[in-house]
């Protein structure tokens, strides 16, 4: 007996070895080894910086990836990672329609406006390259998941189709008014500010009105822009099967996830339904190969180090000659070191604490001990680096969400504003002193990397990576789409407003005939 319980037992443990193995065998191919397209034509670098972590490390895991875009990686790719290299329109058109110097002086409604139409051309120049259709045009390519910029750029919704598979959006700034519509996100004016504005979700009256006003024009705007969005669908596509390709509305209620890149702790809190995943921050990573010769000269920054820099779309060369003059006055007052990121040379007679180049391993830099002081543009991806490296910072916004992104570093203790237009030697020599020789701004700045740093058991990478093989195992996201089924009179419940109003006035109207006759028969 005994003999036969060790034998019954040892099947038992050979089955569950066998089933384990199955399991394995089975469950394996539908996560590992998946063929993912990352589909990001536009000529927007800062763009794909925010989200090319994430295909690297989906290469990393064993997951088969084609990344479309015009910018090549900068370092060795792991074997599974194929980049399709694709001409980049002229962005010549892009910057040149608006002076970074000018565009700081449109209104905000103006400014978005510009933006809006920009960007659509701008995408529709992307879908017209001869890269872009042969590419979408060959047969040989088929995919399980497509990962796709969504900050609008709807249009590219349609290559989802084109390869039956699920679409996972990925925003590189905080949710539009449109986007936040069709994904099932309140856009409550009243306290949620549009990143268009210099608001924060503390309003006054007059900035609720301005704040309802701009959002209302900006679904308006979306309307319009959804329109010529479609034309781009119906006539700019070639690929097989585009004729049967669903409306622009049906590929919006189609979406499996969007990942948005923000985070309570880099902007203003606002609500997020179980279908949009903040993943702000997963493009952090320490770089590994550091020129010897910037290394020394970091290290060797005994006082400390301050790094200014507008970012790749705002180039330094295009500031006027006397705000230049301006800084150069201040910064050779300082005992610290300056790295200024300056494209086109350098400059003669710059003082021996500034050192000059066209191009900085960002992250590295404020990743160093030594440095003090991020002076900064307010782009976005610049304010999550500043935050996770716990860096004051002194912004000079110019557009788009700069404003609404220093308003945010302002109120939140850690940054100051300043204008351009209003700069001079002592407005500028007082803001350096105020970080310099205060510890506050340092303080707040650090209290609020802790926010960003500390994540329920995985980094924003991980969890981005979990969410990308989800959809790949279950074909779908985490939720269906209801909000977007409905149409504006009944998402603001004004029908419902409406009949309840209309019941109450029938009521009041009856009680009041019943109160007159009763007064007549009195008389």
């Amino acid at each position: 007996m005994a003999l036969l319980g060790h034998v019954i037992m040892g099947i038992q443990v050979i089955n569950s070895i066998i089933i384990f193995i199955l399991t394995v065998c089975l469950w394996i191919p539908n996560v590992i080894g998946a063929k993912i397209l990352a589909f990001f034509p536009p000529p927007i670098y800062s763009h794909l910086t925010g989200f090319h972590s994430l295909f690297e490390e989906l290469a990393n895991r064993g997951h088969n990836i084609t990344v479309v875009s015009p910018f090549p990686p900068k370092q060795l790719m792991p074997p599974t990672y194929t980049h399709k290299a694709i001409a980049n329109v002229n962005t010549v058109k892009i910057k040149k329609h608006k002076d970074p110097m000018k565009i700081r002086h449109i209104y905000r409604l103006l400014n978005m406006l510009n933006v809006k139409l920009r960007m659509t051309n701008l995408i529709k120049e992307t879908l017209e390259l001869d890269d872009v259709r042969s590419f979408l045009n060959d047969t040989r390519f088929n995919f399980d998941v497509v990962l796709t910029e969504c900050w609008y750029s709807d249009v590219y919704l349609a290559v989802g189709h084109r390869y039956s598979a699920p679409v996972i959006c990925l925003s590189p700034m905080l949710p539009t008014v449109g986007q936040s519509n069709f994904l099932d996100m309140p856009i409550n004016p009243a306290y949620i500010p549009s990143f268009w504005m210099y608001y924060s979700d503390t309003m006054c009256f007059m900035e609720r009105l301005v704040n309802f006003i701009v959002t209302s024009a900006e679904i308006l705007t979306d309307y319009i822009i959804q329109k010529l969005q479609q034309t781009m669908l119906d006539d700019l596509y070639e690929y097989p099967g585009h004729h049967i390709c669903p409306s622009l509305n049906t590929l919006k209620k189609k979406i499996a996830l969007t990942f948005v890149n923000s985070h309570f702790s880099v902007s203003y809190s606002r609500p997020y339904p179980p279908n949009m995943i903040p993943v702000a921050g997963m493009h952090l990573r320490p770089q590994k190969l550091i020129e010897q010769g910037l290394m020394r000269l970091l290290d060797n920054a005994v006082e400390g180090f301050i790094f200014f820099s507008f970012g790749s779309n705002i180039k330094m060369t295009s500031i006027p000659e006397h705000q230049v003059k301006v800084f150069i006055d201040s910064f050779k007052k300082l005992p610290q070191l300056i790295l200024w990121k300056w494209e086109n040379g350098t400059i003669d007679g710059i003082p021996g604490n500034i050192h000059m180049d066209k191009w900085f391993p960002q992250q590295f830099i404020l990743n160093h001990k030594n440095c003090k002081l991020f002076i900064t543009h307010g782009g976005y991806h610049s304010l999550v680096e500043a935050i996770h490296y716990g860096l004051p910072i002194i912004g000079f916004p110019f557009y788009t969400d700069q404003f609404y992104n220093m308003k945010f570093a302002v109120e939140k203790g850690f940054g100051i504003e300043m204008s351009l237009d209003k700069l001079n030697e002592n407005v500028l020599d007082n803001a350096l002193e105020q970080i310099l020789l205060n510890q506050r701004l340092k303080n707040n700045a650090q209290k609020i990397s802790v926010l960003l740093s500390d994540l329920p058991k995985a980094t924003s990478l991980n969890t981005a990576v979990y969410w990308v093989e989800y959809v790949i195992r279950n074909g779908q996201g985490p939720q269906e789409f209801i909000i977007s089924d409905l149409n504006w009179f009944q998402y603001w419940s004004i029908d419902v407003v409406l009949f309840v109003f209309s019941i109450l006035f029938f009521i009041i109207f009856v009680l009041l005939k019943l109160i007159c006759c009763y007064i007549g028969n009195n008389k």
